[in-house]
């Protein structure tokens, strides 16, 4: 058997989506019989914070390894202007070049959602060009991402690229507390930050009216039912905390309950657990959706933003509500009364597994090729 020393350059702590999926993407690494992998695991946050940088030292910690794994993540983004790469993989490419161990880039965001400037495409698209040269494995993920590159980067790329649903659909949690267990209950997730590309046709204010609209009248439909607010990162307690002071008290006091922040390797066991035994869930983060769909939990994913819709489009989910539009809390209603009902859609959780065991054949077959 093959041993490979790994260093895996991604987020690790601080947002339990991201802990999800390096889960579910290990779990089918590991299931490549003649691989075993040795991975050193290096906190990408680490380089925003300033602690470390994209510079010789880099090189030569990488170059220590037989194989560098990056993401998944969000980390092709299009508007950071002062990298060299237009991304937050921001390494000049004469360091690039001087790297010498290969690179599986794996199921990244390409993401304009926050701007994608001519200058960052340029940069982007040089980058893309001496990973290829490299023979580096490439892929993006079902966010968007081809749609992006398509529109941004030009149609002729995408041959170089695989593209693979995330690894958060084959998350694994633990049994749910006796808490919930005992409960019917739907579990919402709504994403604070971002908030002039979020709440940009609605305001905030109007947002979190609406959604104590909409909570009341739940409430009054299903009696029985109470209601699971989880962050997913710090920024969420935000909005759950402003939405918390518009509820009546006897709501606040009898019917609501907020989970966990966590944060760590298997924080998201705990958390998603809360989904699993959801009646349903309500998911604005792209995790919250993609991992309660793997859960086979019924889900109305909450848009107001680009990614969400296009994780929609590509995966042809029904269940989705514009949450920008004044009164969305009646459409939030209506698709909660259709998703209790709605058998479970066996035929898209089996072209997601099928899609992705085709991506992991070719990372085992570029993998033999390469290491």
């Amino acid at each position: 058997m093959k041993i490979l020393k790994t260093l895996h350059l991604a987020s690790f702590d601080g947002n339990i989506g991201d802990n999800a999926n390096h889960f579910g993407f290990y779990k089918h690494l590991n299931l490549i019989n003649d691989i075993e992998f040795k991975i050193t695991e290096l906190e990408i946050r680490e380089f925003y914070w300033k602690q470390r940088f994209f510079d010789a030292s880099f090189v030569e910690l990488v170059n220590s390894f037989d194989l560098l794994i990056i993401g998944g993540g969000n980390y092709f983004e299009l508007w950071v202007e002062d990298s060299p790469t237009g991304t937050s993989i921001a390494i000049t490419l004469e360091l690039l070049t001087q790297i010498k161990t290969p690179i599986l880039f794996n199921a990244l965001g390409v993401d304009p959602g926050q701007g994608a400037s001519n200058s960052s495409i340029h940069k982007f698209k040089n980058f893309l060009d001496v990973l290829i040269k490299r023979d580096d494995l490439i892929s993006i993920r079902n966010d968007g991402a081809k749609k992006a590159i398509i529109d941004y980067i030009g149609q002729d790329y995408l041959q170089y690229l695989y593209h693979t649903p995330d690894s958060g659909f084959f998350i694994e949690t633990n049994e749910p507390s006796n808490y919930y267990k005992n409960k019917k209950y739907i579990a919402i997730n709504v994403a604070y930050d971002m908030q002039d590309v979020r709440f940009k046709d609605i305001s905030y204010q109007e947002f979190v009216i609406t959604f104590k609209k909409f909570i009341t009248q739940f409430l009054i439909e299903y009696p029985e039912y109470e209601i699971v607010l989880v962050p997913h990162i710090y920024r969420d307690l935000e909005f759950i905390n402003n939405l918390i002071d518009k509820l009546d008290d006897n709501i606040r006091r009898r019917k609501l309950s907020i989970a966990p922040l966590l944060h760590g390797k298997d924080s998201f066991k705990e958390v998603m657990s809360i989904y699993k035994a959801a009646q349903v869930v309500l998911a604005n983060r792209f995790h919250a959706n993609i991992c309660s769909i793997g859960l086979k939990t019924p889900t109305i994913s909450l848009i107001n933003y680009r990614q969400i819709k296009e994780l929609c489009n590509e995966i042809k989910y029904p269940f989705q509500v514009d949450i920008t539009q004044s009164g969305f809390d009646e459409n939030l209603l209506y698709n909660i009364k259709i998703a209790i009902s709605t058998p479970y859609n066996s035929a898209l959780s089996s072209k997601i597994h099928t899609d992705y065991e085709a991506y992991i054949h070719q990372v085992t077959l570029w993998l033999r090729r390469s290491t």
